[in-house]
């Protein structure tokens, strides 16, 4: 392996920490927020609540997520350049990171020009566009959930990994259904079962960064030239 060669997957190992740091800021942004806020009730209300539009907790949550918004998009373009150049897998898979991309570029630039107007969830259109933003990211996720599982499945070397994306996908789609559930029977734990939802594509996040590193730590040491 030639120093070139070497020197981008170590830069790409490096990057892929991106997915870590990213995952920090939103977590950051959750409990910054909330020190701000002190009524804030996690159990009843959104995430998107600590940065709408008439939130006290919105110029705090808002610079914080900045942070996660800039690592999570470098993240996603590292995965792009690692699975199409490096270590590719196959179309399928590849189609789903490719929609994970759009999906957070939506959720990163739709939010910034329609955050939530206030916190009482009315039926403005500035919310309604929120909504459909919503909508069209949550729908993104269970089809680029079930690529990534489908993807890997197919290339039947990765079965923990597999294992993990099944897993994902299962919870990820099951607690998308109860938070909508939730908003009509059980208001009173609407935020509860959203964090499920969240929290999952944050840990989706750091399992993708972390198995990237172990292929990319796997693949320098077997391009290394034999010492004798």
């Amino acid at each position: 392996m030639s120093e070139i060669e070497r020197g981008k997957l170590i830069t790409l190992r490096t990057l892929a920490l991106s997915g870590v740091i990213a995952t920090i800021f939103y977590l950051s942004h959750v409990i910054g927020g909330r020190m701000v806020w002190s009524d804030y009730n996690p159990f009843v209300q959104p995430i998107s609540d600590l940065t709408a539009a008439s939130a006290i907790s919105r110029p705090v949550a808002s610079r914080i997520l900045w942070g996660y918004n800039i690592f999570n998009l470098l993240f996603c373009g590292v995965l792009l350049v690692f699975f199409k150049s490096f270590f590719p897998i196959n179309k399928i898979f590849y189609s789903g990171l490719v929609l994970k991309t759009l999906a957070e570029l939506l959720s990163t630039f739709g939010y910034k020009i329609f955050p939530l107007a206030d916190t009482a969830w009315g039926n403005s259109f500035q919310n309604t566009m929120h909504y459909a933003i919503t909508a069209v990211i949550v729908l993104s996720y269970i089809v680029l959930s079930i690529l990534l599982t489908m993807g890997l499945s197919k290339a039947k070397i990765y079965p923990k990994m597999t294992r993990f994306l099944q897993m994902f996908s299962t919870i990820f789609i099951a607690s998308g259904f109860f938070t909508v559930l939730a908003t009509q029977v059980l208001p009173s734990y609407v935020g509860l079962v959203e964090r499920i939802n969240l929290y999952s594509l944050m840990i989706l996040n750091v399992v993708l960064a972390l198995w990237m590193r172990s292929l990319l730590i796997n693949e320098i040491q077997k391009r290394q030239p034999c010492q004798k």
